[in-house]
């Protein structure tokens, strides 16, 4: 007999009972006016050789060079600046949205039902400037579903209500991939519970001769 489809029961129920209507995370720097600026400034350089092109043109300047090379640079500066804005849109499309009873929304219209979660992994950023590392831990969640996952990123607004949150689900957590309880694979090693290696001590113990 084949088992059914993944249903998460314990995890609807838990939505079911800690979250009434839509819970919106917000990340930090996203009202309308900061976006607003941000957009000013990233698009102000191209913005300024259109101007001048326009100016140049007002002003009957009759000198070409001034003219096309203001559309021109104006509209090489434009490629770079379009493709942070793109790359920009396409990590937010990741990251979650809101939270609500049925499943967790995404940007960009993605959603995914409690019912198909399987597990909730804490990630880790690790950066290196030169040749000095540095690691924070439990930077992200990320929420992994049967057709996906989505990203809560570190910075939003209470951000340690949203965590504590998410880790009362009764679900898998792992942290990088690794499940809570059990420890990375070393040296070609199988992954192995605290149970196995306790078992493994004990069967070492056990096949030591005896002194005497």
């Amino acid at each position: 007999m084949q088992p059914g489809p993944y249903y998460n029961q314990p995890a609807v129920d838990w939505a079911r009972q800690n979250i009434s209507g839509r819970l919106e995370i917000k990340p930090l720097f996203s009202s309308l006016v900061v976006k607003l600026l941000i957009y000013l400034l990233l698009f102000c350089v191209p913005a300024a050789f259109f101007a001048i092109a326009l100016v140049a043109i007002l002003l009957g300047v009759k000198d070409r060079a001034i003219v096309l090379g203001g559309f021109f640079f104006g509209f090489i500066l434009l490629i770079p600046c379009g493709m942070i804005t793109l790359l920009g849109a396409y990590v937010r499309r990741g990251f979650v949205k809101s939270l609500d009873p049925e499943g967790v929304n995404g940007s960009l219209g993605r959603t995914f039902p409690w019912a198909k979660l399987y597990y909730v992994d804490h990630v880790t950023k690790r950066t290196r400037a030169g040749h000095v590392g540095h690691t924070v831990k439990d930077n992200q969640l990320e929420l992994v579903f049967e057709g996906g996952k989505l990203i809560i990123p570190p910075l939003i607004h209470e951000r340690a209500k949203m965590w504590e949150l998410i880790n009362s689900i009764p679900v898998e957590v792992r942290d990088d991939g690794v499940p809570r309880g059990r420890v990375p694979a070393a040296e070609g090693n199988p992954i192995r519970t605290q149970e196995d290696i306790m078992r493994l001590l004990e069967s070492q113990r056990a096949s030591r001769p005896k002194a005497g």
